[in-house]
């Protein structure tokens, strides 16, 4: 691990808004000069910090307009019931998240699907016909972040 100062904040800061920001850009915003900066980068880059740059898709704009978290609960534990899940879940382009987490349920699913039929299908022939899987419980997301109404 390494020591990050203020200036490694604000390139971290700047970059996971516009991870697509030109060194001299991101040289002007936070106030460094561009060699200096695109040194920093390189450190905070080779050191693991930033792991790498991605887009960020709509997945309304690839027809995927229902966002769901799926809490799934295995009925077998261990290497064989959790690869036998991790497995069936990896080929599935539906999930865009899978956290391993503690308590009542194993893991928590992010799905994004077309509609609520498509829903149905991927909750009752995908998951739940994984021999692993011996409870699923869904929950609709209804707005998320900046989308959240006012009160």
């Amino acid at each position: 691990m390494i020591a990050l100062d203020d200036i490694d904040h604000r390139i971290l800061a700047a970059l996971q808004e516009d991870g697509r920001l030109p060194i001299l850009n991101l040289a002007e915003r936070i106030g460094l000069s561009p060699t200096p900066c695109g040194r920093r980068v390189k450190r905070l880059e080779e050191a693991g910090v930033i792991q790498g740059y991605t887009a960020r898709i709509d997945p309304a704009a690839l027809g995927q307009n229902i966002n769901v978290m799926i809490t799934v609960r295995l009925a077998r534990h261990g290497t064989r019931g959790t690869e036998q899940f991790l497995s069936a879940i990896a080929k599935r382009p539906e999930i865009t998240e899978c956290l391993l987490v503690t308590g009542s349920v194993d893991y928590i699913l992010r799905v994004w699907v077309r509609d609520i039929d498509a829903l149905g299908s991927f909750i009752r022939d995908v998951l739940q016909s994984i021999p692993s899987v011996a409870e699923t419980s869904t929950m609709v997301i209804l707005a998320q972040g900046t989308a959240l109404p006012s009160s």
